[in-house]
């Protein structure tokens, strides 16, 4: 992808932001976040975006879960949990056009952030 793509701002990626955010609250409707952030007060953001520093930064999926209260559960539930996203985006993205496809690329790596730290 391309810095300079705007998912919020280009018109081309208008299916793909509402993806997102339609993704975004069936986490928190579904209560997925719950066993991650061990409260009904955490959230989270999906994005496509660059990660890493300086020239070690590459296009990523982010997903970034912010909580009140420290991770203290099992690696199984991250890997559930990053799953259940990874799920979803793949079959929201098999609507999004070709162009779209092509611009946000096939081969990103999936990042799970908590509170900033990646687990």
């Amino acid at each position: 992808m391309s810095d300079s793509i705007n998912l919020h701002e280009d018109p081309r990626f208008a299916t793909v932001a509402a993806d997102l955010e339609r993704i975004r609250q069936e986490i928190i409707a579904k209560g997925k976040l719950l066993p991650l952030t061990g409260s009904k007060d955490g959230d989270v953001v999906i994005l496509f975006d660059s990660y890493g520093e300086g020239k070690e930064a590459e296009p990523s999926i982010l997903i970034e879960v912010t909580s009140p209260e420290e991770f203290n559960g099992a690696e199984t539930l991250l890997d559930e949990f990053e799953d259940y996203v990874i799920d979803a985006l793949e079959v929201a993205s098999r609507e999004w056009s070709q162009e779209v496809t092509e611009l946000l690329g096939d081969d990103r790596p999936v990042i799970l952030l908590i509170n900033g730290e990646e687990v």
